[in-house]
């Protein structure tokens, strides 16, 4: 089986998010049990060259863009374990500082770019004849290409029995652009429906790839099904529950090569299940990191990501000042929304002796929060999957989670299951909540035993790629038994 995977962002390239990790993770995933997988992302400025040399991967390629033709080359490099990424370039699209936009807002072309990017993939297919027998598209920027599948490019030999997979990383963003942008996808107005890509008098392309592609999955069990409702559909519940006997939740697995203890050379230490010495080390040097040296026996709470209102900040917030008055130190790595940011230093400045505060992306310090910190928070509101409750339970770093989406299925309470427990979840999206999960982490750290069993059973759980890559080939398989093969 070939499978072409197709991302805005993947790892090693180009990442702002999980979406990077899992579409990085998986292709390598696939390979090991046997399937021939390759990526195609855009060529961002941000790429490595001198780490992927490029070579050219066919002909120049004439894209058509609305009543305009653009140029591009797809270039080829070796993403390491047998995978070979393919990278679009076109300069004008995607010479550009950040991937998105800047913290003023989106690019205002973005609907023109991941056009391309889509109507680019499919062109170069084309021209060099390649064959994959899955398309595996992922979120709003590769949405347009099962619809290019089944509609413009439906007789070409490239694509006439292909099957295509649409993964649903997060429904909150759905490239959401004015009605007139519509004519650059080469799509018809016939398609500009509430049963098409139309949403409120605006063209939605997630819907491109909720309504054409063949299988749809998301990213936990538990989101699949909660997106099938008004609370958590984004608008996008109907079409969901409408292809619910062909939408299918699988848990991201996590990159072994990048999130281990026993081989992260980000960290200031290595340790593992059988031997956890390590870890104290990381704590110091955690510590150290934030300006708190000397011995800190209060439990140090962790966390990282984009500071949005899906991640909660607005509950942590309204325990700032509760929290830090308990017994801990809290140690917070993200950007994203100024309001939030400034909440976030406010936090930092009043309390500087509890709360410590870094307003950036880096991979380095993350790595360290997820080794030193004794408890990790994710308040979230919603959350298809998360990855840093998993890479927390990886590394000892006991998990308070909101229960929903993938942190539902991913952290067992310990106060509600002693045996079984990893972590500490609580219901509603409240701040008494959170308050109340904070304060049983707290008790059951002061209970040395019982902490250790809970970090033990942590590390014990396996969210390796191989489990989560099987279930994608049997996606696969089903798509592909939709087309007949």
């Amino acid at each position: 089986m070939k499978v072409l995977i197709a991302s805005s962002e993947i790892v090693p390239f180009a990442k702002t998010g999980g979406l990077a990790d899992v579409t990085g993770a998986l292709p390598k995933a696939l390979r090991r049990i046997g399937v021939e997988a390759d990526c195609v992302l855009p060529l961002y400025r941000s790429v490595d060259r001198d780490r992927f040399p490029m070579t050219p991967a066919g002909p120049q390629i004439q894209v058509p863009l609305g009543n305009r033709e653009e140029t591009g080359v797809v270039e080829e490099t070796d993403a390491g374990d047998d995978v070979q990424a393919f990278l679009v370039r076109n300069d004008r699209y995607f010479d550009r500082e950040f991937l998105y936009g800047t913290k003023e807002g989106e690019y205002v072309d973005n609907c023109e770019r991941f056009t391309f990017f889509c109507r680019a993939v499919m062109e170069w297919l084309v021209r060099t004849g390649r064959k994959y027998d899955v398309l595996h598209c992922n979120d709003w920027q590769t949405a347009l290409l099962p619809a290019y599948v089944r509609t413009l490019y439906s007789q070409e030999e490239a694509f006439r029995s292909a099957a295509t997979v649409f993964t649903i990383h997060n429904l909150g963003y759905q490239g959401l652009f004015w009605n007139h942008d519509l004519p650059l996808t080469g799509l018809g107005w016939d398609l500009f429906t509430p049963k098409g890509l139309e949403f409120y008098g605006k063209l939605n392309l997630m819907k491109a790839g909720l309504v054409f592609a063949d299988i749809l999955s998301t990213v936990s069990p538990t989101y699949s099904r909660e997106i099938q409702t008004p609370e958590y559909g984004h608008g996008l519940e109907g079409v969901l529950y409408e292809r619910r006997e062909d939408l299918y939740g699988i848990i991201n697995g996590i990159d072994d090569d990048e999130w281990n203890p026993a081989t992260d050379r980000l960290i200031a230490a290595p340790f593992s299940l059988e031997d956890l010495t390590g870890k104290k080390a990381c704590r110091a040097d955690l510590l150290a990191e934030f300006g708190w040296n000397g011995p800190v026996e209060e439990p140090v709470i962790g966390m990282v990501g984009r500071l949005t209102p899906q991640k909660g900040l607005d509950l942590l917030s309204e325990i700032g000042e509760w929290l830090a008055r308990q017994p801990v130190r809290v140690v917070i790595l993200g950007f994203g929304e100024r309001s939030y940011e400034e909440a976030m230093a406010e936090l930092g400045r009043k309390y500087p002796d509890r709360i410590s505060v870094r307003l950036a992306y880096d991979n380095r310090l993350a790595h360290k929060i997820e080794a030193g910190a004794d408890i990790y928070l994710m308040p979230s509101r919603y959350e298809p999957c998360g990855l840093n409750q998993i890479y927390s339970l990886k590394y000892g770093t006991v998990p308070i989670v909101r229960r929903t989406g993938g942190l539902a299925d991913t952290v067992i309470d310990a106060d509600e299951d002693s045996q079984r427990g990893t972590g500490f979840n609580f219901p509603g999206y409240e701040a008494g909540g959170l308050k109340a999960a904070v304060s049983r982490a707290l008790a059951a750290y002061a209970d040395r035993p019982r902490w250790e069993g809970i970090v033990r059973r942590a590390m014990e759980k396996d969210f390796s790629w191989g489990p989560s890559a099987r279930e994608y080939v049997a996606l696969y398989e089903k798509a592909l038994r939709k087309r007949g093969r």
